[in-house]
């Protein structure tokens, strides 16, 4: 009978992974997450507690699940009933705004934790892609290097980057460099909504409820996919993967890492014991190996970083916390932090032709807004949208990446109603679930 309910998770697992086609571009949960780690005892709670000096242990525990839940956010739209215009928006348009805003919207502490956790998000893929995954790729897979030189983004080759990102969090996983899934499930995961929902609206001139069909069902579904789905896929990959992992020498990238994570003091405060692959998860794993690779699957056909790569997963990692801290000082200290508008997946300014999926998401982003009558638009968000197509040549650049069609026709009809449309007031902007006044507007 036990077996019977083992056989019918992994069945679940493997049917959710088969019908879920964008899922699989939401896998460097645990590299988001341990940047969250990294930076606990020595930037973050400082900064909490300096700013909610009452709160207590358990509500610092409270914080940090909100953390984790804000390192993700931005993925969310690509997780099972989600929505990748949500992800694509957060990724490519105002990115720095709508971290920005989470900021100086949060109210509490968990809002203020779950802002934080975006900011991790914002530099981790500001410099793991552009220090890490756009130069392994090519390292790895020779064809991309020579197609696309020695820089391959996303949009050129989606599922080598879904590969070597899959690649980077399992190794770190069977090395031990990552807090074990067991603390993060006794700290938990948690996304404030109400934040969410305000710097979004401020943001990008939508009701992120008209984005989702059920936002509440789309973060349960995220919540039981970062606790459940991810680690066992992660762990039947180690399984699937382990003699090419074992291939490589731990003891040559251990000692880089800045930042190490005291396991020890981890599984005796929690009473934890060490983590091994489970019976299911290796059923979950005999099932992929006779899968075909298809989909989400195709993330399974993954090759082991190798030694070059696995350096530069590193440089990333710890640029990434050595920005990260610098900026958390710098709101400890009372001041703010100024975010570049960038595109997450190159780690560059936001502008017209830089890069396809960006103009593709300005374009739809655009002709939304005029489907809604620009009903919420701001005058930061309409000076923005008028700044991204100031320039003649905006068509001319944008259509360099012919992969990422966009609907100039309506496009245009939306900027001739963009012109001449009076924006809202941010005072009078209010938020459409509980008519309360948007406060504390970002300045940009």
């Amino acid at each position: 009978m036990k077996n019977l309910s083992h056989f019918a998770l992994v069945l679940m697992l493997l049917i959710v992974l088969l019908v879920v086609p964008n899922y699989s571009r939401a896998y460097s949960v645990f590299a988001h997450e341990a940047i969250i780690d990294a930076s606990w005892q020595h930037s973050i709670l400082p900064l909490l507690k300096q700013k909610y000096p009452t709160a207590t242990d358990k509500d610092l525990d409270s914080a940090r699940a909100y953390a984790y839940g804000g390192s993700l956010i931005a993925d969310m739209g690509y997780f099972p009933f989600g929505n990748p215009y949500f992800t694509n928006l957060l990724h490519y348009v105002r990115s720095g705004d709508f971290v920005e805003n989470l900021i100086n919207q949060a109210s509490n502490l968990d809002e203020y934790a779950f802002a934080i956790g975006a900011l991790a998000h914002y530099l981790t893929d500001k410099y793991g892609h552009s220090i890490a995954t756009n130069i392994a790729v090519p390292l790895i897979y020779t064809q991309d290097r020579n197609k696309f030189g020695n820089v391959v983004t996303y949009d050129e080759d989606n599922t080598s980057h879904k590969r070597m990102e899959f690649a980077f969090d399992v190794l770190q996983v069977a090395r031990g460099n990552y807090l074990p899934q067991s603390y993060h499930n006794f700290i938990g995961f948690s996304v404030a909504r109400p934040v969410l929902e305000r710097a979004f609206l401020i943001t990008y001139g939508e009701d992120i409820n008209t984005v989702f069909s059920d936002l509440s069902l789309t973060i349960a579904s995220f919540r039981w996919s970062v606790k459940t789905l991810l680690p066992a896929l992660t762990r039947t990959a180690w399984i699937i993967k382990k003699n090419d992992i074992r291939k490589l020498n731990p003891k040559a990238t251990r000692k880089d890492f800045r930042f190490k994570f005291s396991r020890k003091a981890y599984y005796k405060e929690y009473g934890m014991k060490r983590e091994k692959p489970k019976f299911d998860e290796w059923l979950f794993a005999a099932l992929i190996e006779i899968a075909p690779k298809i989909g989400p699957l195709k993330s399974f056909r993954f090759k082991a970083p190798g030694p070059e790569g696995e350096k530069l997963f590193i440089k990333g990692f710890d640029t990434t916390t050595a920005h990260y801290d610098v900026m958390l000082h710098e709101l400890q200290q009372g001041g703010r932090v100024e975010l570049a508008d960038i595109d997450f997946d190159t780690g560059k300014a936001t502008e017209p032709g830089e890069y396809g999926l960006a103009d593709k998401t300005y374009s739809d982003l655009v002709i939304k807004l005029q489907t809604n009558k620009f009903a919420y638009l701001t005058p930061p968000l309409k000076d923005n949208l008028m700044s991204y197509y100031s320039s003649p040549d905006t068509t001319t650049k944008s259509n360099l990446h012919k992969s990422d069609k966009i609907d100039w026709h309506h496009t245009y009809l939306a900027l001739q109603q963009l012109r001449t449309t009076k924006p809202i007031a941010m005072s009078e902007l209010k938020f459409i679930a509980d008519s309360t006044t948007i406060s504390k507007p970002g300045t940009k």
